[in-house]
């Protein structure tokens, strides 16, 4: 074979060799920029990052080591901070939050996905825009199902506290799957509508309420709204902290139930929020705080189990919508010291044992401070307490408040002692916080950033600081919408 055929032959090699690199470069670019199927947004509403280190304190401290017992969302490997303003205020409420995260806009206090300025006010929700390009949708949390979050990824409305409308907008979403609790107000707010789920019924979604329910939800099912078996005066869950007295599922089974329904080949969205978490927080009850948020990171270990069988096909962003109440592991009487341990001696969420204090007032004619110091070393802690003559006399204080109307303090220094809510079994988790070194600043929201931890296809954009209209626009991004 002579030179110029061997050269010949050479540089064809070449070039197909060249060819081969090129063309699998493509490819591999191509599975690169692949999005994902599979999106889960879970909202810890009021979670900051102190709530999170404290629940992982207790956790570790409780085994008798000093850290941070590790939770599924901090193994995370991607972590940003997350601004909460909204529109017309530094410190934000849920509504406008929800709404932040849900539209990609900043939006007024009480706003659900409602911007006065926007062009017949069609800013759409992630969720929303998820849904139109054929993904299964579904909306969980521990409240209910028409509260401020959930609302803003399926409702527009310009005031949180029209619950009926917003729940007229549920049952018009065509949403898939919606779990969790109930609706504050089925009828409106004086009872004379038509109960949503009839209309919610009508609108082709199959309703169930049982724990077996739960269980069994077929997939063949076109539309599905679940509600916990059990759900309080709001319409919400109980407490994780007090599910042993009350019953009910927990979050974790709902998302487990919700993931198998709407598991399909064209993928799904998924917003789970643990509302419970705000509510706990604005009572300052940190034992239940601690649960709470055990509870939510409960659900997302379910979605990160999902993810390790697609870790190329799915995306998990856990964030909140702000802060609530301003807690610090350490507070101005302990100094450096702290015993997060006895906090494991609370039985009962502070707000089921103000109830109990309720009813006692209620059924009885006379009051004892002696039967509510029992209660409270019954029903209320699990191990004996010898009280201090300084808690001594905050229980005194709180049982003449309540039971006789008899204080010595102002309006304005009642709030900050109590905060509004029952001042006896205030007292009694304030007892606990403080000997914990717990400490909060605030029964309300703060303006602190708050934490986004996720994992998965695309999840490294939301590493670093960041604003709470970011999340969808990053979503949108990753998805190529």
């Amino acid at each position: 074979m002579n030179t110029f055929k061997i050269k010949k032959i050479h540089y064809l090699l070449i070039v197909i060799l060249a060819c081969i690199t090129i063309f699998s470069g493509c490819a591999g670019t191509k599975e690169e920029n692949k999005t994902p199927k599979y999106i889960f947004l879970f909202i810890g509403d009021g979670m900051g990052t102190s709530h999170v280190a404290l629940s992982e304190a207790y956790f570790s401290n409780i085994t008798g080591k000093i850290g941070f017992e590790k939770f599924t969302m901090t193994g995370f490997p991607v972590l940003g901070l997350c601004e909460t303003y909204c529109r017309n205020r530094q410190i934000t409420d849920s509504g406008a939050a929800g709404s932040a995260i849900a539209c990609g806009t900043k939006a007024n206090v009480d706003a659900i996905s409602y911007f006065e300025d926007t062009i017949n006010n069609d800013t759409q929700s992630i969720a929303k825009i998820a849904k139109s390009k054929g993904l299964k949708t579904g909306i969980i949390t521990t409240v209910s199902l028409d509260h401020a979050t959930p609302a803003a990824f399926y409702a527009i409305n310009k005031n949180r506290s029209n619950y009926y409308e917003i729940g007229l907008d549920l049952a018009a979403s065509n949403f898939d799957f919606f779990g969790g609790g109930s609706f504050y107000y089925p009828e409106g707010k004086n009872n004379d509508n038509r109960n949503l789920i009839e209309i919610i019924k009508e609108n082709g979604y199959i309703t169930y309420n049982t724990y077996e329910d739960l269980q069994n939800i077929s997939s063949n099912d076109e539309k599905v709204v679940y509600i916990n078996p059990v759900t309080l005066k709001e319409g919400e869950m109980p407490y994780a902290i007090d599910r042993k007295n009350q019953g009910g599922a927990c979050l974790q089974e709902i998302i487990k139930s919700g993931i198998e329904y709407l598991n399909n080949e064209n993928g799904f969205f998924i917003m789970t929020e643990g509302g419970k978490i705000d509510w706990c927080s604005h009572e300052n009850d940190a034992a239940t705080i601690i649960y709470e948020v055990k509870d939510f990171d409960d659900a997302v270990k379910e979605a990160y189990n999902f993810y390790l069988q697609y870790p190329d096909e799915t995306l998990i962003i856990v964030t909140a919508d702000h802060e609530t109440g301003g807690i610090s592991i350490g507070n101005a009487i302990n100094n450096y010291e702290n015993n997060l341990q006895i906090l494991n001696i609370q039985k009962t969420s502070q707000y089921y044992f103000g109830q109990q204090i309720a009813d006692y007032k209620k059924n009885k004619e006379k009051y004892d401070i002696k039967d509510i110091i029992n209660m409270a070393q019954t029903d209320f802690y699990s191990e004996h307490i010898n009280f201090t003559e300084e808690e001594f006399s905050q229980i005194t204080e709180a049982f003449n408040y309540y039971f006789h109307d008899k204080t010595n303090y102002t309006e304005k220094e009642l709030y900050k002692l109590y905060g509004g809510y029952n001042p006896i079994s205030v007292t009694f988790t304030k007892i606990l916080n403080n000997r914990a070194a717990i400490g909060f600043t605030s029964w309300s929201h703060t303006g602190t950033r708050v934490p986004v931890y996720s994992i998965g296809k695309g999840s490294e954009k939301f590493s670093g600081n960041m604003n709470n209209t970011d999340i969808k626009r990053k979503i949108m991004e990753i998805m190529n919408w």
